[in-house]
């Protein structure tokens, strides 16, 4: 998994999932982080995070101080404006906790949703609706940190999820910034190639797509073995290339 926070130029970036985990040590007073990603992995080390403090409260209001940027800031944020633009999309789910998104929505004059939870999902036809499929800040206890949660998270049986395959029918989706590194993403691509291979008559002829940089051979044929086509960019930022990308739909 990887954040996009902080302020970098213009684009709204920021820590990277690692450098959240090493938060983590810090504020358990442990100064070798990598010491103990040599015992387990990053999930591992958030859950006896979890058992130590006896809350993720710490960290979670560390990343709150970390994703607080102005409108000003929000608006000069190149990808994120022109997921806004995306006027003929109204339906957005994303793993980061963070409110971004809404607020991108909403300087563009778009009435918004943000969904954590059953019963925030009645809206109107014209509302845009965000999915915060990890939870969000307004709803810690639904946040996906540790590797309980992630094993939680992958029964796949919550309402989000029942949302999730009613949203599949008769729509394209577009995959941006996920990749097979992120083990409940790369599950979610599994479940979406069995769900859409029973699905014959989209009207669209495709169903999946995923925005990917600088693409190898392996992870075409990863993502092409799951019925997702490949969007390829290339060059060496990757959020440019993935605005332009969106742009183009725009158009």
């Amino acid at each position: 998994m990887s954040f996009k926070w902080q302020f970098r130029g213009k684009d709204v970036t920021g820590p990277s999932w690692r450098e959240m985990v090493n938060e983590a040590c810090t504020i358990m007073n442990y100064p070798e982080p990598d010491l103990l990603r040599m015992r387990g992995s990053d999930l591992q080390i958030l859950e006896y995070f979890g058992l130590t403090m006896g809350s993720f409260s710490p960290l979670t209001n560390w990343l709150v101080r970390r994703m607080d940027p102005s409108d000003r800031e929000l608006s000069q944020s190149h990808l994120h404006q022109v997921l806004a633009d995306l006027d003929r999309c109204n339906l957005f789910y994303t793993t980061n906790y963070d409110d971004f998104i809404e607020r991108a929505l909403k300087l563009k004059g778009r009435t918004v949703q943000a969904i954590t939870s059953e019963r925030e999902m009645v809206s109107g036809p014209k509302v845009s609706q965000v999915v915060k499929y990890h939870g969000d800040f307004n709803r810690p206890e639904e946040m996906v940190f540790s590797e309980r949660h992630y094993y939680r998270r992958m029964r796949f049986e919550c309402p989000l999820d029942w949302k999730l395959r009613s949203d599949l029918l008769n729509r394209v989706l577009l995959f941006v910034g996920y990749s097979f590194n992120d083990m409940n993403v790369a599950l979610l691509f599994e479940l979406i190639n069995a769900t859409l291979n029973t699905l014959p008559d989209s009207t669209s002829g495709k169903r999946a797509y995923i925005i990917s940089h600088n693409p190898s051979d392996f992870e075409c044929k990863l993502f092409e073995r799951r019925n997702v086509t490949v969007i390829p960019t290339y060059g060496n930022d990757r959020t440019a290339a993935t605005a332009n990308v969106l742009m183009e739909m725009c158009s």
